[in-house]
């Protein structure tokens, strides 16, 4: 009977402790939740004529994460963050922003286990704060960064400046030759006279004018001095664009005289 005892005394401690060690699994696979603090926001494919002011500070959210306690505890807060696609957002200038609303998808943490990131989800109405408005302003290189400090955010929101690297050039038209007959040049009209380009800030550094096609002033028509001019390609030659995008040449006025006046 004692032999049968201590059996049957064996087989209980073995099944309490199943038991607990089943309880303890199903406790971590409870589903829970943790408000992680701090998280940063970035800015993925930021157009390339686009900068942040370089005293911006990255701007954190606070959000709420779902899922089993083990793989929240695998979550590290400092390798966690928001990223935006910036290639997906319209960006256009005025007064009216172009807004961004942050969603789980946009969430990412320092777990590379497909498995372990599925069982994690954003309680999205927790994120704060939640919508993004980007402003896009211009700044003419030449001055420096303009302010940004009267952009408006509102309840759950983040005013988002973006800088457009921007210069003005002159536009130039190289000329040969002399008008025919007893007529002389005076001078040359060009309308516009310059343009604003945009484009990396390298590139906008280096560019200094544009030039249209050469004008044969022995081929010019004395009854009609105005000539339509197309520009280059400035992407092509420059790896900069016209900021309006309309623009695609300039209109040369003729200004001429008879000789000996």
């Amino acid at each position: 009977m004692i032999r049968w005892k201590s059996r049957d005394a064996g087989l209980l401690s073995l099944s309490f402790l199943l038991a607990v060690g089943l309880v303890w699994i199903k406790g971590q696979e409870r589903i829970d939740r943790r408000t992680l603090n701090g998280i940063p926001i970035s800015l993925e494919n930021l157009p390339d004529n686009l900068v942040l002011p370089d005293n911006w500070v990255t701007p954190t959210t606070v959000v709420t994460v779902q899922g089993p306690r083990n793989t929240i505890d695998l979550i590290r807060q400092s390798q966690s963050g928001f990223y935006v696609d910036m290639s997906k957002v319209a960006l256009t200038e005025g007064e009216t922003p172009a807004s961004v609303i942050l969603t789980g998808e946009m969430f990412l943490t320092n777990m590379v286990d497909e498995n372990d990131r599925s069982r994690i989800s954003v309680v999205e109405e927790s994120i704060v704060p939640r919508q993004l408005s980007f402003y896009l302003i211009p700044w003419d290189i030449a001055a420096p960064q303009p302010s940004y400090e009267n952009l408006e955010a509102g309840a759950n929101q983040l005013a988002v400046p973006l800088l457009r690297i921007e210069k003005k050039v002159q536009v130039t038209v190289p000329l040969q030759g002399d008008p025919p007959g007893v007529l002389q040049l005076n001078r040359v009209k060009i309308d516009p006279p310059e343009i604003t380009v945009t484009g990396p800030r390298l590139a906008v550094d280096k560019i200094k004018s544009v030039s249209t096609p050469l004008l044969d002033l022995e081929f010019i028509s004395l009854d009609n001095p105005l000539y339509l001019m197309p520009l280059p390609d400035l992407e092509l030659e420059f790896g900069v664009r016209p900021v309006e995008k309309s623009i695609r040449g300039v209109t040369v006025t003729l200004i001429l005289t008879k000789k000996g006046t």
